[in-house]
């Protein structure tokens, strides 16, 4: 990771739970500038896990557990 990215990395997290997801977003959303039909059934897929989840947040998991999750997965 560059010195940019931690440092922008840890001032991140400096930040309220509330302010960091809208940072995400904010983050996400500028990435979608060049919309191809492979990024639009993306966005269907995750609109759809959103609206799961405000149904039933029973499955909600915390920002670390999921980063664990995918870090295991990776080395499987």
């Amino acid at each position: 990771m560059t010195l940019a990215y931690q440092s922008l990395m840890s001032a991140a997290l400096q930040l309220a739970p509330e302010e960091r997801c809208q940072l995400a977003t904010n983050l996400w959303e500028s990435t979608l500038i060049a919309v191809d039909a492979a990024d639009e059934d993306l966005e269907a897929l995750l609109d759809q896990r959103e609206a799961d989840l405000e149904q039933d947040t029973s499955n909600e998991m915390s920002h670390q557990d999921f980063m664990d999750h995918f870090a295991t997965r990776r080395r499987a």
